[in-house]
């Protein structure tokens, strides 16, 4: 009898030992998307998880770090060898530039109680501006000045210039009717301004183009004029 017992206690052990279960996520850890324009959004992918333990895999919680992120799954309890889906959708309106958010999940595997799954993507608007707005500065009344910003198109196609207007007559650029902003191109904007105004000074250029998802590109024109 005193043999037995050790026998069974060694029994008893292994099977907790390795009767677990085992949180495994089949491929990688990660969906990156690459380079994506802001309207594609929202991004989908499909993350799948495996039990590969002996026992049965509970998911107590699957949480995404933002709001920005659905991330619902098919079953919480999952058996050995089987496999759960979690359908995901990431929203990217907001978005630019990298990116990086993260879905937990909480589980009730010993060694993967807590598990990141990590969204990854470089955002772009289709049309970009740098730096947000044109300042012009301090501006001498009737003095000539000049300032620049940059507009990039991140698409993939050409876009051409239709017309050009301003909010004040006074203010003028060096683009013109025609002017194409190549596909994936960075241009130099320029607003060229002389006004006897004085105040806090605020204007537009308005471009308008041949592309129906960016038929208007907006650049604000800011400054102060006079002392």
């Amino acid at each position: 009898m005193r043999k037995v017992i050790p026998i069974i206690i060694a029994l008893f052990i292994t099977s907790v030992a390795f009767g677990q279960p085992k949180f495994e996520f089949v491929g990688k850890s990660e969906k990156d998307w690459g380079k994506v324009m802001q309207n594609e959004g929202p991004l989908k992918t499909t993350i799948k998880i495996k039990n590969a333990g002996n026992k049965l895999l509970e998911i107590y919680g699957v949480k995404p770090g933002c709001g920005c992120t659905t991330a619902p799954i098919d079953k919480k309890l999952i058996g050995p060898g089987d496999i759960a889906t979690v359908k995901v959708e990431l929203k990217i309106e907001k978005d630019n530039g990298p990116i990086v958010k993260g879905i937990e999940f909480t589980t009730n595997d010993p060694k993967n109680d807590k598990i990141d799954y990590l969204l990854k993507a470089n955002v772009k608007k289709a049309i970009d501006l740098f730096p947000k707005f044109m300042n012009m500065g301090a501006i001498n009344p009737n003095q000539t000045m000049t300032a620049r910003i940059v507009v990039s198109n991140h698409t993939d196609k050409d876009i051409k210039v239709l017309n050009i207007t301003t909010t004040d007559s006074n203010l003028k650029t060096n683009i013109n009717k025609g002017f194409i902003f190549k596909s994936d191109s960075h241009n130099s904007v320029e607003g060229v301004l002389k006004t006897d105004k004085e105040g806090v000074y605020e204007s537009k250029i308005m471009i308008r183009t041949d592309s129906k998802e960016n038929p208007l590109i907006e650049i604000d024109v800011r400054g102060v004029v006079g002392s």
